[in-house]
């Protein structure tokens, strides 16, 4: 009797852990839609990223429309932007945007966008160029677009704040670069290069950490040009704004 009773037991838990195995082995082809984002927002919630996007894509493979999906949009983007792929998360966003026009996050969908602009010249290979100034130009000049737009659009929101502030980052690369070529141009003896280098800095950039010192290399550019007088009224200018 108690060999029976015990060949029961071990039977009922062969049959337990089978019926459990089955649970975990379902197929994705029979998930449903809270399955695929339950276990999406899981490897999200946990830094997971890669996890995250492909769980993330295989709910808007099966699922495209609906609440799920609609979250899905910016979840993946955001993923995107973590796992270093800015470009695919700059695609989520410009389809959630158009698919979503009045959403309530949207101001948060731009901010997202244009975060992931940003981010564009800081590849890997990127991180190894010490000074941000160093830089892709023209990624750069598309975050500056991006974060204006979210001024633009929403200019009441925290968003709009955040943008103005990494703006003013942006801003200060731009010019440094811009007094890098200048300085270039001047080692090279390209004196008026230099110079309108160093007044471009001065027009497009008054407000920049740059601004002095593209002043400076203006009065060396037109000393070694000879224009003395010029030269002479570039530095009453440096003086006032001491």
């Amino acid at each position: 009797m108690l060999k029976t009773f015990r060949l029961l037991v071990i039977l009922f838990g062969m049959v337990a852990v089978t019926g459990c195995s089955n649970l975990i082995q379902k197929p994705e082809s029979q998930w449903t839609v809270e399955e695929f984002y339950d276990r999406a927002k899981s490897e999200f919630d946990n830094g997971q990223w890669k996890s995250a996007i492909e769980f993330y894509e295989k709910l808007k493979a099966n699922f495209p429309y609906g609440d799920y999906a609609e979250q899905a949009y910016l979840e993946l983007a955001y993923a995107y932007y973590r796992y270093d792929e800015p470009l695919s998360a700059i695609r989520e966003l410009d389809e959630f945007i158009r698919l979503y026009p009045r959403h309530p996050q949207l101001a948060y969908a731009y901010f997202l966008k244009a975060l992931a602009a940003d981010s564009i010249n800081r590849s890997w290979l990127d991180r190894f160029i010490t000074d941000p100034a160093n830089r892709d130009i023209q990624s750069t000049q598309q975050a500056l677009r991006a974060y204006q737009e979210v001024i633009q659009r929403f200019p009441n929101t925290d968003y709009a704040i955040a943008a103005k502030q990494r703006i003013v980052i942006i801003t200060n690369r731009l010019a440094r670069r811009d007094l890098q070529v200048a300085q270039f141009y001047y080692d090279r003896q390209a004196y008026l290069a230099a110079a309108n280098r160093a007044q471009r800095i001065i027009e497009e950039y008054p407000n920049s950490q740059s601004s002095r010192k593209a002043l400076v290399m203006l009065r060396k550019a037109h000393q070694k040009m000879g224009l003395d007088q010029t030269a002479a009224d570039i530095q009453q200018v440096i003086e006032l704004n001491r």
